[in-house]
């Protein structure tokens, strides 16, 4: 009876403990983006503002930033089998992203760069369903387009230096 009580104790010491431990914003980074040059169409609009959005509240966005952020954004659709009875067929949706991150004082520097996909299937419908498509379409572009920004975020974040990577590729093709 002694063990169950002192298990339950320690239990709820160790629950009291993890839940009060408070989740701390990132304030001593000290890069802060902005973005600058976006392609791709419509869809690059939505995802500039899906980013921008994430960028805010892991708060390392600033519109006056010298670390710039540009992207280039394209889809790629691809029919996948069809079914036996060849009533439906699987479509796949794939964003890709391709970032770039330079100073803009010294722009032949680029600090980060990193092409990112996500991808998204979903079951076509017949003609008379055509709406429920389009609404899979935007549904699994919204979803893409927040898995990529969260894992430029990360990528971003982890990366704390301004060095050059593509200079010191290119001095160390060099030198070998």
């Amino acid at each position: 009876m002694s063990k169950i009580k002192l298990l339950i104790l320690l239990f709820s010491i160790f629950l009291n403990t993890s839940c009060s431990v408070k989740l701390q914003n990132v304030t001593d980074y000290n890069n802060k983006f902005s973005v600058n040059h976006l392609s791709g169409g419509q869809n690059a609009f939505i995802f500039r503002n899906i980013f921008i959005q994430q960028l805010i509240a892991n708060n390392i966005y600033d519109a006056n930033s010298e670390l710039i952020i540009t992207l280039s954004i394209s889809n790629e659709e691809e029919y996948l089998s069809t079914s036996i009875t060849k009533v439906a067929t699987r479509k796949l949706n794939r964003l890709i992203i391709n970032t770039e991150v330079f100073n803009l004082e010294n722009k032949d520097c680029i600090l980060f760069q990193e092409n990112y996909s996500s991808e998204q299937s979903y079951l076509l419908s017949n003609s008379s369903a055509n709406l429920s498509n389009i609404a899979a379409e935007n549904d699994i572009f919204l979803i893409n387009s927040e898995n990529i920004s969260l894992k430029i975020i990360d990528a971003l974040l982890v990366k704390q230096d301004n060095f050059c990577e593509i200079n010191e590729l290119l001095i160390l093709d060099l030198i070998l």
